[in-house]
């Protein structure tokens, strides 16, 4: 069965898999979950809770899940490019599937770097 993360919401419950789930982004006490498709879900919780969901369901599975500075999280399998200079950074599936996000500078430096360090570890 593939993974799916399990987010409640009042009385319903999302199962989003976790290949599909493209991005979170923060927006105060909200967060909005954004999937492969483009849909997009606004739920009642911070990042740092769903941040915990995510480690706590998924564990070692080999999603690759990453915190980005306090306004995101982003599903490794999506980075497409970085541009540090004009600070964005776009998540594409090379398919159909394009957002394109700003951070700040300091943010995608560091995910350059990880990434480039993870590329050389292989």
């Amino acid at each position: 069965m593939e993974k799916r993360i399990a987010i409640s919401k009042g009385t319903d419950l999302f199962l989003i898999p976790a290949r599909r789930l493209v991005y979170i982004s923060s927006d105060g006490n909200y967060s909005n979950a954004v999937t492969q498709d483009g849909r997009s879900l606004l739920l009642s919780y911070q990042l740092g809770q769903l941040e915990d969901m995510i480690a706590d369901q998924l564990g070692e599975t080999g999603f690759d899940f990453v915190r980005l500075g306090r306004k995101l999280i982003v599903n490794m399998d999506f980075v497409h490019y970085i541009d540090v200079a004009r600070q964005q950074l776009i998540l594409s599936d090379c398919a159909g599937c394009r957002h394109e996000l700003n951070a700040s500078r300091e943010v995608l430096i560091k995910l350059k770097a990880y990434i480039e360090a993870s590329i050389r570890n292989d």
